[in-house]
């Protein structure tokens, strides 16, 4: 066109930046009992600590580990989303890191020791976001803050209360 012979083919397009959130908390525990809540019994403990979760269904049986699928559905404000998920990192006692397989994200808990007990690390990134939200990426990225940090909440309140696995209340039920 215009005369100009350019090949697009090997052009790509500029990726928009990921938008994400990161959120911290000390938890009153140590280290392995928090990792072992969230890591070792993540599919029974998940819903608990993020209740836009109302389905789960792992690919495995428990515990989790690398490799391992699973299909979730969330509710928020309204909004019903499908997705799927692989475990891509479970590195005992510090880290269990997930990756979207039919949405692009990633999400990731890493534990350090802390004096009081341990630090949990929440992540969260998408790492696309649609054309048509770009405009909204500020209010994005402040919903997915808000959302970390309550996640780390959920998880310190879940485990200084006290309150069992989920698969420990069942077996004892």
């Amino acid at each position: 066109m215009l005369g100009l012979n350019v090949d697009l083919q090997g052009l790509s397009r500029p990726r928009p930046a990921a938008v994400g959130g990161v959120a911290r908390t000390v938890i009153s525990r140590q280290r392995d009992d928090a990792f072992n809540f969230v890591a070792r019994d993540f599919f029974a403990n998940y819903p608990r600590w993020c209740p836009q979760v109302v389905e789960l269904e792992p690919s495995e049986a428990a515990p989790a580990r690398v490799g391992m699928t699973a299909r979730q559905v969330t509710m928020e404000r309204g909004i019903r989303s499908e997705s799927t998920f692989e475990i891509v990192a479970v590195e005992r006692p510090r880290l269990l890191a997930l990756e979207g397989i039919s949405e692009p994200f990633s999400s990731s808990y890493e534990f350090e020791c802390a004096p009081d007990g341990a630090t949990l690390i929440f992540t969260f990134e998408l790492r696309e976001i649609e054309l048509s939200m770009r405009p909204f990426v500020k209010l994005i990225r402040a919903a997915l803050q808000d959302g970390a940090e309550q996640i780390v909440e959920n998880i310190r309140a879940l485990l200084e209360t006290g309150a069992p696995s989920a698969e420990t209340a069942d077996a004892s039920g």
